[in-house]
């Protein structure tokens, strides 16, 4: 079965520099593997997904996790 997923990005409109377009395109490219690495387990429960897969996920995908405490609560802005 495929699964498609869409994305909408609501925001300011601004006119990024190459760098920030390559940074973008790379993120976007780790978050749509980490996604259907998700998908793979096909579960819709969330706890069940960050207790089994989330440590696994910030070791395989390149992705920011600033923001976030160890005990996974959020920083206090």
């Amino acid at each position: 079965m495929q699964k498609e997923v869409q994305i909408c990005v609501v925001g300011r409109v601004f006119r990024p520099n190459k760098s920030k377009i390559l940074a973008l395109n790379k993120t976007l490219r780790e978050y749509f593997k980490l996604v259907k690495w998700y998908l793979g387990y096909s579960s819709t429960s969330k706890k069940f997904l960050h207790e089994k897969c989330y440590e696994d996920a910030k070791r395989l995908f390149n992705l920011n996790t600033a923001g976030r405490r160890g005990d996974g609560r959020k920083a206090l802005p």
